[in-house]
């Protein structure tokens, strides 16, 4: 057999795994699809078809006309959009004097945050409960962007400081002699050159609040605060009486934004990643 046949044969088998791989990981997301627009109550059927049989939009109409939904909504923009910002605002900072500037503790600063993306979310809630107790803050919009935030700011850091390392020195060397300060470098050289990364660290930083619902189940016990997540499964906490077309309804409307995001960026999402992965 030559090396173009077993090519081919590779070509292949390749292509069939990617298929049979994508089949498995859609099969879900076809069954949300499906129960969402049908007018079934129940999850399961005996009967199973490509297509809803009698095709509703009545579970999105249920969903988007509940009287707390338009709260939920609020509450989880909010807690995302104030995550990102505040993560961002920190993480360019650092990610900036990791990739710039030598100074003590840097290479013992960057190894505590490859150990604490190593360490599962779940182990720090009870710490970051009972901080949240004692400042006070509980049930407040602060106390789970402070949490958020802090969760996603080694990945922000690390993803942000690997995409500097690719900016050369000379253009900051070249603006020193022009006259600018270091932190007119920052804002109006590295900021815009880093435009990229910044986005999809942003992507990943907002993802984290959106469809968290441990986190604010555990930290958030005012029902005017709940999170579209969490709002969403309490509803449908009694799985008894849950209209899971429903459920499911308000599972795809959770999701579109983010889904839209990822496909209008996702040549970014790839370069950037890749980008900040390989330097940092």
């Amino acid at each position: 057999m030559n090396y173009r046949m077993k090519e081919k044969i590779s070509y292949l088998f390749t292509h069939l795994f990617m298929i049979v791989v994508s089949i498995i990981t859609l099969v879900p997301i076809w069954w949300v699809l499906h129960t969402a627009f049908d007018n079934r109550t129940s999850m399961v059927s005996t009967e199973l078809t490509l297509f809803p049989n009698s095709p509703t939009f009545k579970n999105f109409v249920e969903v988007l006309t509940h009287p707390s939904f338009l709260m939920w909504l609020k509450n989880s923009i909010i807690f995302a959009g104030g995550t990102t910002i505040f993560c961002l605002s920190l993480a360019t900072l650092a990610a900036y004097a990791f990739s710039r500037f030598s100074f003590p503790g840097k290479h013992a600063g960057l190894a505590s945050f490859v150990v604490y993306m190593m360490l599962p979310a779940t182990a720090s809630l009870v710490p970051q409960l009972m901080l949240i107790k004692m400042l006070g803050i509980k049930n407040t919009y602060l106390s789970l962007i402070l949490i958020w935030t802090a969760g996603n700011m080694a990945f922000a850091v690390w993803n942000l400081k690997g995409y500097f390392d690719t900016i050369p020195k000379s253009i900051e060397e070249a603006a020193i002699v022009d006259g600018a300060s270091r932190l007119q470098i920052f804002l109006l050289i590295m900021l815009p050159l880093a435009k990229p990364a910044i986005a999809i660290t942003a992507i990943f930083v907002f993802t984290a609040p959106w469809t968290d619902y441990v986190t604010s189940y555990l930290f958030l016990t005012d029902g005017s605060m709940y999170t579209l997540a969490q709002g969403l499964f309490g509803w449908a906490a009694d799985f008894r009486t849950v209209s899971w077309g429903v459920f499911c309804a308000g599972s795809i409307i959770m999701a579109l934004p983010l889904t839209l995001v990822y496909l209008i960026f996702q040549r970014y999402i790839v370069g950037g990643l890749t980008v900040g992965g390989v330097k940092g």
